[in-house]
């Protein structure tokens, strides 16, 4: 059994591979929303989906937006436009419930770090 790998045999091998960290890179764009910027505000981007054409490139774009917001640590962000969502365009959004159930949750586990930090704080009074 020859082992022996021809030079045109490596050029395909490499070519090969930079296909599939393009193809890899590629996806990856895509399944974060190819970067789309976040609003400055959950107000600022429920005004700019109102500017939309259809109810579902609107709940698409605020969806993408609560979740920019949610992924920056902007909870009370992503619930505005969540709420939004489920108020005025999906009442059965999925998408929008299961990130405003997160957010909730977030936001009520941030106010309890920074409950127990203030106890902390004035548990050192005391002393």
């Amino acid at each position: 059994m020859d082992v022996t790998i021809t030079f045109l045999e490596e050029f395909d091998m490499r070519r090969a591979l930079i296909l599939l960290a393009v193809a890899c890179l590629a996806l990856s764009f895509a399944a974060s929303g190819c970067g789309a910027k976040k609003a400055d505000s959950s107000r600022t981007a429920i005004s700019e989906a109102k500017a939309m054409q259809t109810t579902q490139e609107k709940v698409d774009y605020l969806a993408s937006q609560a979740n920019a917001f949610y992924n920056s640590k902007e909870f009370q962000g992503a619930i505005d436009i969540a709420q939004y969502i489920l108020r005025y365009l999906d009442k059965n959004s999925v998408a929008a419930k299961d990130l405003l159930e997160k957010a909730k949750e977030q936001l009520k586990a941030q106010a309890q770090g920074m409950l127990d930090e203030a106890k902390k704080g004035f548990g050192d009074f005391s002393k």
